[in-house]
């Protein structure tokens, strides 16, 4: 039991890690520039990318992150993050 309290609690600290770095970036991030920001910001702990990754995809499936494809390279947002540059692309296409 104590062994699935930890997994818990170390998911949600992956999960809240990964929302915050995701509201705060300004472009798509790979998962492995995410895992290097995640690490850096939390030095005291080991996290995996394939748990980063994991972690990131969970995200997108609840619509709290976005997944864009690049090639055979795919990047993570905010979902925030597109909302402004589109509703200005939207606002211009409108006044012509």
């Amino acid at each position: 039991m104590a062994a699935c309290r930890r997994g818990f609690l170390v998911q949600n600290l992956v999960h809240d890690a990964l929302f915050e770095l995701l509201a705060d970036q300004r472009e798509p991030r790979s998962a492995a520039e995410i895992s290097t920001a995640l690490g850096r910001q939390h030095p005291e702990r080991t996290i995996k990318a394939t748990v980063v990754r994991t972690t990131l995809e969970g995200l997108v499936a609840r619509n709290q992150a976005q997944r864009t494809k690049q090639g055979t390279s795919v990047f993570y947002t905010s979902p925030d993050a597109s909302g402004p540059a589109a509703q200005t692309e939207d606002s211009s296409q409108q006044a012509d």
